[in-house]
């Protein structure tokens, strides 16, 4: 009984899923598009960016903006983040060359 128009689809990155099945889900978010939702991502501080680089929630800013560029260049609609201003940043700017090309 919901309205599609009010679903998104979130393919759960860190949630049941190694390290290695986050990153693989960001590197094919595309293909979650066959079901026409809106795609959300929240890759912020998650621990496959541990995986990565050894750091501590609070130290995972960079990791997160790039799983979050990544995320976006892939289809990503909407993302879930912990650094708000960081991330509008990164993403305008990243915004920015892709208009440039």
């Amino acid at each position: 009984g919901i309205v599609r128009a009010r679903i998104v689809l979130d393919p759960g990155i860190g949630f049941g899923k190694t390290a290695e099945q986050s990153m693989t889900a960001l590197a094919r978010l595309r293909e979650f598009e066959m079901f026409g939702l809106p795609i959300l991502v929240g890759a912020s501080r998650k621990r496959f960016i541990h995986t990565i680089t050894p750091s501590e929630p609070l130290e995972r800013l960079g990791g997160s903006l790039a799983a979050h560029l990544v995320a976006v260049e892939n289809g990503a609609a909407i993302v879930r983040v912990h650094d708000v201003a960081p991330t509008v940043q990164a993403l305008a700017v990243a915004a920015a060359i892709r208009q440039a090309r």
